[in-house]
Parts: structure tokens; sequence; C-alpha cells
């Protein structure tokens, strides 16, 4: 911005000195005196001549006048353009911003933008999820701007702003604030506003998690406990850890972990795992099975049958997964 006004003055700068110049070789005045003609010439106030002009210093002064006027238009176009063609461009955003959040649908809140938040945010984006950012204040706007992630700035604990993010519309939410106290209240709410709503929440202390459970949060998490655990596992797992690291890393290894849920009219269903096969033409494991009710069926058995909105855990590399789902995700 500086650069920008620097270039829209430098004119006025050169025709001041020119005016100078003019009238102290036209006219023969001293510098401060031709300074000052130049000036009340240029500003048009109307003062009185500093001394009598010559026919010369007449034509000049016209010249002078007639360049000022047209120097001043210009720097005053090039700064007004300066400070409020950001304030345009805000404005602007912030109606593009409005249109998106009326018609997004589908998506997932993320309540609070910290590192848990940020890293769930842009992980859902990877996966291409659409998402909505809730957080009272947001100071560095790059993932919104590169990303293009509609955000709303608030209290996600009222209404008004989980309406305005969509939550009649939302998937599911997030709540990942670092106030245990706020993300009771924030799941609380979503919760009257969304009763099917799919809502995980963060917790610390373990007298939190059991009131989350009773504000209406479907999943729980203590990110420390995660971490210790994972910290764990590494030292008394290593080859177990190693694997389901390589699992979790799309685009760098051959394994990966996806589920396929079984909607209406799936093939599969009413299918053994013996007969469906699946494994066959697929080279697939299934390592579990999440039936409607939550019930988790680990290495469910050959005779086991597939049923509606069950959902299964598969093993595979990501060539094999893509056909699975090209085979069964149709519903």
């Amino acid at each position: 911005m500086l650069l920008s006004l620097s270039k829209a003055v430098l004119p006025l700068v050169a025709i001041i000195l020119l005016g100078t110049a003019g009238y102290y070789l036209i006219e023969g005045w001293a510098l401060i005196d031709a300074l000052y003609m130049t000036v009340i010439s240029l500003t048009t106030v109307g003062y009185s001549e500093t001394h009598p002009l010559s026919t010369s210093g007449k034509i000049f002064t016209m010249v002078l006048i007639l360049s000022g006027i047209g120097s001043v238009a210009y720097i005053i176009g090039n700064v007004s353009m300066q400070y409020i063609h950001p304030f345009f461009d805000f404005v602007t955003k912030e109606k593009k911003m409005e249109k998106i959040l009326k018609s997004i649908k589908d998506h997932y809140i993320i309540c609070g933008y910290g590192r848990i938040g940020r890293d769930v945010c842009l992980n859902l984006i990877k996966a291409g999820k659409s998402v909505v950012v809730v957080d009272r204040q947001i100071l560095d706007r790059d993932d919104f701007d590169k990303y293009h992630i509609p955000l709303v700035v608030g209290d996600a604990s009222h209404e008004e702003i989980l309406s305005k993010a969509g939550i009649e519309r939302a998937k599911g939410l997030v709540s990942a604030v670092t106030s245990e106290a706020e993300n009771v209240f924030i799941t609380m709410t979503a919760r009257e506003l969304q009763p099917n709503l799919f809502i995980i929440s963060r917790f610390e202390e373990t007298a939190t998690q059991k009131k989350l459970i009773r504000a209406g949060a479907n999943k729980v998490i203590n990110p420390y406990q995660i971490g210790s655990d994972k910290i764990s596992h590494i030292i008394l797992k290593p080859t177990i850890s190693k694997i389901l690291d390589f699992a979790q890393k799309r685009g760098q290894f051959e394994l990966n972990i996806e589920e396929l849920a079984l909607g209406k009219n799936n093939p599969l269903i009413d299918k053994s795992l013996r007969n469906c096969g699946i494994r066959e033409k697929h080279n697939i494991i299934i390592i579990a099975v999440e039936k409607i009710d939550g019930e988790i069926i680990a290495n469910p058995g050959p005779d086991y049958v597939l049923k509606e909105n069950d959902r299964l855990v598969m093993i595979a590399n990501s060539t094999e997964l893509k056909s699975v789902f090209q085979s069964y995700a149709k519903d």
C-alpha cells in the first residue's frame, strides 16, 4: 500500500518542484516565494499573487493550475482505492460466505480452530468432506483462503451461531475448544438444535466425559489419552503400531483400512461372508462388522450373514478397495 501511495504522490511532488523552478526562472523570485506561489496555485485557495506576474508568468500559472488539478484528482482516486478497495473486498467475501453457508449441507461443523480443530478440519478436507469452522477469533486466515473454508466467527454455544453454520443440514459436529465447560454447552446446544446430529466432543477431565455424554455427545475423545496410548503401543507392540501407521498414511503405502456401509438394496445383504464372494473377487480382509445397534463383531466368521445397515471394516490396498466401492457402494 505504501509503495502504491508513494507512486501516486510522486507526480504532485514533481509538479511542485517544476512550478517552483518555473517561477524562480521566469519571474526571478526567491525560492520561498516561488514555492508559495506554486502551492496556492495548485490548491486554488484564491490568495493574491506574491508579486505581480508577467505575461509569461500568467501563462505558466494557468498551465500549472491545469496540471495540478489533474494530478490531485489522480492522487485522490488512487488513495481512495487503496483504502476503499479492501473494504469492498471484505463485503464481497462476506456476501459470498453467507451464500455458501445458506446452501451447504451434509457438512461437518468444527468448533474451535486450535491445533486439534485445525488437524481435524484439514483431514476432512483432504478426504473430500465439506466443513464449516466456528471460532470466537481467527488470527491467521491463511488456511481459510487457501482451502476456501467457510468461517463463522462467534461463540459456538449460542444457537444463532450454530444455525448460521447450517447445523440443521449438517452431518456431524466436532467440539474441540479448549474449555471443558464450553464443550459441554456446545454439545448440549447442538443436540437441542439437531437431535440426529453425530457429535464428537473433546474432554480432559473424567468428570467432563460423563457430562458430555449426558449432554448428547455420541463420542468423547481425550487427545492426551490417545497420545499416551499411542506411545505405549509403539513401545509394547512396535510391529502392529507400524502396520497401523502404514494403513493411515494414504498415498504412501499400499495398505489401507476402510469401511463400507451396506445400504438398502446392496447385493451383499443376506449373504454370508463365505458365499458373498467379496474376499475372492476383491482380495480384501474383513476385520470387523458394526451392526446397526452399535455392536461390533470382531473378526467375523465365514458363516456371518450380512444385514442392511451393517458397516464392514476392511483392509486391503487402495486399488482393491476402490474396486469394492465401485461394486458395492452404489446406493
